[in-house]
């Protein structure tokens, strides 16, 4: 995601590199030695001519791994990645630590999206280890694992490399950002924009980070431009609210829901944001008023029947909360109640099947630790496989590993309470959220999969004192600010 510039700029990098080092090697022939032959080809840009050259020379010297390495030079020109990279690697098995040859072999590998890429670089950076190029792709493979903390280190040593680099610097930025080095991302963010004033990415990055370092009048002042030329852009008006509300300007934060609503009635984030809002200043008939006219235009949006839920349940209305919450439940048996008011971000990580062999193959290589046999029972819901499947079994499976590991594993045990509840095995579904709970006493999620299971019981009168102690939950939360926001940086500058 988001390398194109910087790839496109490190083959000129390299090539210019080996265009005015190969030269040195070559020991003293005529003028039309066969390596300046091909060199001068390359230079012109006449691939096919530097391949015909090297492919004649090395019928007479097939050990030479200059003539080895320009012969990948060539392919790489041709847009032949995989035989670039055999080119590079006969070279180097004639000579493992040419650095030209490394180089090359090093971009190929990063282009792909080999796993090999990093061993490369990292034999590069033995050579050479303040080479900026290098630290630059480092710093966007650290990245792209969320290896944070390793990547702002590689970021910083590739100096001027990132410069003119927008998808670089946001991969940068992003990453400060996730270490809540807020100051700092603005100063990268701020080139990010410099770069290209109008990328509404780029403005809008640069404003949730001024936001985020406290900087709320600064942040409105960025986000202006957008909110002028986007008027209906749901992300930057709600994320404008947000901005108000902290600078306890509630008037004009919820200006800037009632006109994200308005011009998107049929999106959700806005409705949930004002139920939030109106949760926070205790005006919840205002919430529910709002909720109702969401699910006028989205009737089956079980997120919307959930946080109508949260405002039933604190206004006193038991039998209503608990009816949304059922609804809501229906619709979506894995719906999480934490942060219902922000949304749900689905893990692209856990969608695709790659992700999930690795998580297979994690727990295999870690049989006794419960941790990682939660995270691929986790994994495996994503999936939403029906019951009694081969998957939802292995799921179910993978999560009795975790709590026979480890009996306190509250999440784990949320897990199988809503498995469960989604079977119709309500007293598994009661006795896992009863253990979630005596683990973690403030888990919401075991509250609320409690309540659902009860309300299938002869056990009713439980259910007021667990919706009341729920309710009490969400004020302590919303009182300490545990809330985590919705909000997250755009993480490709040319999409948005």
């Amino acid at each position: 995601m988001g390398f194109r510039f910087i790839t496109k700029q490190l083959r000129i990098c390299f090539h210019a590199i080996l265009l005015v080092v190969l030269p040195c090697f070559a020991p003293a022939q005529t003028a039309q030695s066969p390596v300046d032959s091909i060199v001068a080809a390359l230079r012109s840009k006449d691939f096919d001519q530097a391949l015909k050259l090297s492919d004649a020379a090395l019928v007479k010297a097939p050990n030479d791994y200059r003539l080895w390495t320009l012969s990948g030079m060539a392919y790489s020109g041709k847009n032949k990645p995989e035989s670039a990279l055999a080119a590079y690697e006969r070279a180097l098995k004639l000579a493992p630590t040419y650095s030209s040859a490394l180089e090359g072999a090093a971009q190929v590998e990063y282009q792909q999206g080999s796993n090999n890429a990093k061993s490369m670089i990292l034999r590069v950076l033995a050579l050479h280890p303040d080479d900026p190029t290098s630290h630059a792709m480092l710093g966007a493979l650290e990245y792209k694992a969320k290896k944070c903390n390793e990547a702002v280190q590689h970021f910083v040593q590739a100096g001027q490399v990132l410069a003119r680099q927008p998808d670089a610097l946001t991969e940068y930025g992003s990453c400060l950002a996730s270490l809540n080095r807020y100051d700092e991302a603005v100063e990268v963010f701020q080139q990010v924009v410099a770069f290209d004033p109008s990328r509404k990415s780029a403005l809008y990055n640069l404003a949730l980070a001024q936001w985020k370092a406290n900087h709320a009048d600064d942040a409105l002042a960025t986000l202006q431009p957008l909110i002028d030329t986007h008027p209906d852009d749901e992300d930057i008006l709600t994320l404008a609210a947000a901005i108000c509300e902290s600078k306890n300007d509630t008037p004009r934060a919820v200006e800037y829901l009632r006109k994200a609503i308005v011009t998107n009635p049929k999106k959700n984030d806005a409705y949930l944001e004002f139920a939030s809002l109106s949760y926070d200043h205790a005006s919840i008939q205002v919430g529910i008023d709002m909720l109702n006219v969401g699910l006028t235009q989205m009737p089956n949006d079980p997120q919307l029947y959930l946080a109508r839920g949260v405002l039933y349940g604190q206004s006193g209305k038991s039998t209503q909360a608990i009816e949304d919450f059922e609804t809501a439940n229906r619709l979506d048996p894995k719906l999480s109640f934490i942060g219902v008011s922000e949304g749900l971000v689905a893990s692209q990580e856990h969608k695709s099947g790659k992700a999930l062999s690795a998580f297979r193959a994690a727990a295999k290589v870690h049989p006794n630790d419960a941790f990682t046999q939660y995270l691929l029972a986790e994994a495996l819901s994503q999936g939403g496989k029906p019951q009694g499947s081969p998957d939802f079994l292995e799921e179910v499976a993978a999560a009795n590993r975790a709590i026979k590991l480890d009996p306190k594993l509250a999440v784990a045990h949320d897990l199988l309470a809503t498995l469960y509840l989604q079977d119709g095995h309500t007293q598994l579904a009661i006795s896992h959220s009863k253990s979630a709970l005596a683990a973690d006493p403030k888990d919401q999620q075991a509250l609320y999969h409690l309540i659902l299971a009860l309300r299938k019981t002869d056990r009713k009168e439980e259910i007021s004192a667990l919706l009341r102690r729920l309710m009490e939950l969400r004020n302590a939360e919303q009182a300490e600010g545990a809330q985590k926001k919705r909000y997250q940086l755009y993480e490709e500058t040319g999409s948005k």
